[in-house]
This record gives C-alpha cells, sequence and structure tokens, in this order.
C-alpha cells in the first residue's frame, strides 16, 4: 500500500473525526470513513483495512462502558447467520476489487442513503419481544455488508430499535454484536487478502493514539453538544457523501 504524506495527513484527519463522531453520536464511524478514505484515494479493502483498527477501538470502548446494559441472549443465536453473511460479504469485497472504483463507490452510495432513510423515516413502535426470525435476517444482512465495507451496523437498527431496551443497551447492542464476528472477519479477510490485510491494519493501527484522544474528547464533548443536534448533521453528511457517490458517474456523464 504505496501512500505519500498528504494521504497520510488526510487519513489521521479522517479517523479521528470519525472516532470522534462516533463517541459522541454512538454510530456512524465506518459509514463515514469508509467512503472518506475512498474519497482521498483508497480502494475498498485498503479503506476497509485502514478503518477496522478504529472501528474495533471506538466498538471495544463503548461495549465496556455499557456492557453491564447489553442483552447478550439473543445475540448468541444470530451469530451463525451473521457468520454465513460475512464469508459472502468478504467474498464480494474480494469481486469488487475487478470494478472500476466509481461502480464501487456507487454501491456504497446506495448503502448509505438507503441507511439514512431508515433512519429518518422508519418509524418503529418497541415491543418486550420481537420474533427471532428478524434478528437472523438482520444478523445475516449485516454480515453481508460487513464483510463488503465493515458496514454491518444499517440492517441491524431497525432491529435494534424494535426493542424496549434502555438507553445503554439500544446504544451498545449493535457495536456489541459486530465485536462478536470481528474474529471471523479478520480471518476471512487474511484468506481473501493475505499480507495486503497486515499492511492495511497495522497503518491503521498506527493512528491509535490519536482515537484514543478523539473518544476522549467526545466524552467531554457530549456533555455540552446535543446528541439530536449532532445526529441530524451526521445524517446531513452522510446524504451528502451517499448522494455524491451515487449520482456523480450519472452528472458527469451529462456534460461530457
Amino acid at each position: 500500500m504505496d501512500i505519500g504524506l498528504l494521504q497520510i495527513l488526510l487519513t489521521g484527519l479522517i479517523i479521528g473525526g470519525c472516532s470522534f463522531i462516533q463517541g459522541v453520536a454512538g454510530f456512524a464511524y465506518s459509514l463515514l470513513a469508509v467512503p472518506l478514505l475512498m474519497l482521498v484515494g483508497f480502494q475498498l479493502p485498503d479503506a476497509v483495512l485502514l478503518s477496522l483498527p478504529g472501528s474495533i477501538t471506538t466498538r471495544l470502548l463503548v461495549v465496556q462502558h455499557c456492557r453491564q446494559h447489553i442483552q447478550w441472549k439473543p445475540l448468541w443465536g444470530m451469530l451463525p447467520f451473521c457468520a454465513i453473511g460475512l464469508v459472502i460479504g468478504v467474498f464480494c469485497l474480494k469481486q469488487l476489487t475487478t470494478l472500476p472504483s466509481e461502480t464501487v463507490r456507487q454501491y456504497i452510495g446506495a448503502i448509505i442513503l438507503l441507511t439514512v432513510a431508515m433512519r429518518l423515516f422508519v418509524k418503529i413502535e418497541p415491543v418486550d419481544s420481537v420474533l427471532s426470525i428478524w434478528g437472523f435476517t438482520a444478523a445475516f444482512f449485516s454480515g453481508i455488508l460487513g464483510g463488503t465495507a465493515n458496514i454491518g451496523g444499517p440492517p441491524l437498527v431497525l432491529w435494534v430499535v424494535a426493542h424496549k431496551w434502555s438507553t445503554e443497551c439500544t446504544r451498545a447492542i449493535m457495536p456489541a454484536f459486530t465485536l462478536m464476528t470481528t474474529p471471523l472477519q479478520l480471518v476471512l479477510l487474511w484468506i481473501g487478502f493475505g499480507g495486503k490485510m497486515w499492511a492495511g491494519l497495522g497503518l491503521g493501527a498506527l493512528y491509535l493514539p490519536l482515537i484514543f484522544l478523539a473518544v476522549w474528547l467526545s466524552n467531554r464533548t457530549s456533555r455540552k453538544l446535543s446528541q439530536e443536534r449532532m445526529r441530524l448533521i451526521i445524517i446531513t453528511l452522510l446524504a451528502f457523501i451517499g448522494a455524491g457517490y451515487l449520482f456523480s458517474p450519472m452528472l458527469k456523464g451529462l456534460f461530457v
């Protein structure tokens, strides 16, 4: 993975900024980091690998803080379905390396816009118990997206908000579940990409001090900044990124 000084600095800015946002809002690290890393010149597999150390670290910090509130029991039943999805997702990631970068960015843009639409327009009344089939389905598609682009959270959103869980559990259960699948994800990435995986993870790990600093700052900032306002900013940013990735090739075609 050959990168220049400017790309190193921009990568640090992206990873630090996304870690800060994750700490304040409780979501959106990979949804923001992967497309932004692609924007500064990385291919999708490199962007996924670079984002993983920060993604894992921020999730660990959230889960450690809220561990006593997490409902672990349903997660174990969902794990096999997510594992199947992960295998499919990493296979898809391998295939996407053969596609033009613009096409890959369009796929990512479509996923981001779908996530934004789910956040904005799907209203669900929480209940005490949700049918297991919905959890299995969410886990399966979470595995596919997690393996393809390290963005396994969106399929879990509707399943999580359908439960009458505490704020702490709701905030931490998605990071907890995706952490349970991380060892398998790493094994599959190693099988699919070999030594390239370690180079990407190693470079991402160099930013860990910056990640810890960003999360520390987010803990202090979150007391002063309304989460609702921060979520609105993130949703708006995601919408612009997703629309830009999805429609830019079409707009380019109109003027060329």
